[in-house]
């Protein structure tokens, strides 16, 4: 499987996360609304560019479990936390 679209690290800074370029290109592509999008991240610099397109934020905590301040920062900062994978498949069926 490939994905529709990789936004990586080689695009130039103003493209890059924590800017909103790729969710705004994203929308922009397939018609969603920032309330149709579910952000999912292990690092700060995504749930930040959820954030300024409106979007919500999930933490992937199963990535940094072992890092409680960390943790505890992403947990603050995002509206959802899944511990597992199947946490968060669960959630996006339900």
């Amino acid at each position: 499987m490939l994905p529709d679209a990789i936004f990586d690290y080689d695009l130039p800074p103003h493209q890059r996360k924590q800017e909103p370029y790729a969710l705004e290109q994203i929308m922009e592509q397939y018609r969603l609304k920032p309330e149709e999008i579910l952000m999912i991240d292990d690092m700060k610099l995504g749930c930040m560019m959820a954030r300024r397109v409106g979007a919500a934020t999930a933490f992937a905590a199963w990535s940094k479990i072992d890092f409680p301040a960390l943790r505890q920062e992403m947990e603050d900062l995002c509206d959802y936390t899944f511990y597992t994978a199947e946490a968060l498949e669960a959630f996006l069926i339900d």
